[in-house]
């Protein structure tokens, strides 16, 4: 999918396809999909961009860049400073919105620095 993509990372595609291989085809319905502003750190440190990852009850998964972190929701917020400037998206949240725009997203969160 193009469009909406991230310059800094594949973290939307990421997201977007753990939830559909988890959440939708894996039977974890209850999973969030989270496109949110984070503040960087390493050689992006202070810099706040958009970013995404999934909700699964209280752990957060992110398989970003390569990653495959999980860890605490409330460690992840911590670590990436992560205020209010977050969208949830349910399943049938996340499929319709993938069919309305046809690529990962960012659809409704706008940043501080427009990344």
């Amino acid at each position: 999918m193009r469009g909406g993509e991230n310059q800094l990372g594949d973290c939307y595609e990421a997201a977007g396809k753990y939830m559909m291989d988890h959440g939708l085809f894996g039977g974890r319905p209850e999973m969030l999909l989270v496109h949110g502003e984070v503040t960087g750190q390493g050689r992006l440190e202070g810099m706040k961009y958009g970013h995404a990852w999934i909700e699964d009850g209280d752990m957060v998964i992110d398989e970003s860049n390569g990653r495959s972190l999980q860890i605490p929701r409330a460690v992840y917020y911590h670590l990436g400073k992560i205020g209010s400037n977050v969208h949830k998206y349910t399943m049938d949240e996340f499929r319709q919105q993938v069919t309305n725009h046809e690529h990962w997203g960012p659809w409704d969160l706008q940043t501080e620095s427009g990344l």
